[in-house]
């Protein structure tokens, strides 16, 4: 008897067969209609969940779910971190809520419940997106930034961006993107409504009193 395949999704929030419809371009669009609704029924619930599991989980249950056993799977649960949070932002910025507040507060009771005294300074500055004549001569006098890729790929997969303008980007990114790489690039982002992150999933932080 052949063993059931483990699924990639085995008790989240989406199935397999919702997930792979959510990325596939070709998924009906009645399908996805039913199925995003279902998704935020469920999300809506386990929000409302964190506020149980935020002051009931052991610190060990943490390590056991920021520090997995396998080094190999830490830079999925960073990288899938790092999309929560900014799908939490986002979703406060829809909702129009105080995000600073929010941030603020959440990482000082984080740093509280971690026997941590965390002092933060958090300052936000809103605006429009550039345009994509701004960003090339931002890119022409400041070079590489934090921004300038994440950027890069937004302006890529706009039908209206000047693409001969983002070639001429290239050679200040510091790397080389080739025709099919934007091709591709352009296609992945086909079923997405906004361009995936650029995730750094190893960090490492030296701890000042080493250093006395």
């Amino acid at each position: 008897m052949t063993e059931p395949e483990t699924p990639t999704y085995p008790a989240g929030i989406l199935t397999d067969t919702e997930a792979e419809a959510l990325t596939d371009p070709e998924t009906d669009p009645d399908e996805l209609t039913n199925l995003r609704a279902r998704v935020r029924d469920r999300l809506t619930e386990t929000l409302l969940d964190l506020s149980v599991l935020y002051p009931t989980l052991p610190p060990e249950d943490f390590d056991t779910l920021f520090r997995p056993i396998n080094p190999v799977d830490q830079p999925a649960v960073r990288a899938a971190t790092q999309d929560g949070l900014a799908l939490l932002i986002l979703g406060m910025l829809h909702g129009d809520d105080i995000v600073e507040m929010r941030l603020r507060d959440a990482i000082m009771n984080a740093g509280v419940s971690y026997a941590e005294d965390i002092d933060v300074t958090l300052e936000l500055r809103r605006g429009p997106l550039p345009t994509t004549e701004e960003f090339a001569a931002h890119v022409d006098e400041y070079g590489l930034t934090e921004q300038t890729l994440p950027l890069f790929e937004h302006f890529l997969t706009q039908a209206d961006a000047d693409l001969r303008m983002l070639d001429a980007i290239i050679p200040d990114l510091q790397t080389d993107i080739t025709e099919e790489e934007k091709t591709e690039i352009q296609a992945v982002m086909a079923p997405f409504a906004r361009c995936l992150q650029t995730v750094i999933t190893g960090v490492a932080v030296t701890d000042q009193s080493d250093d006395k």
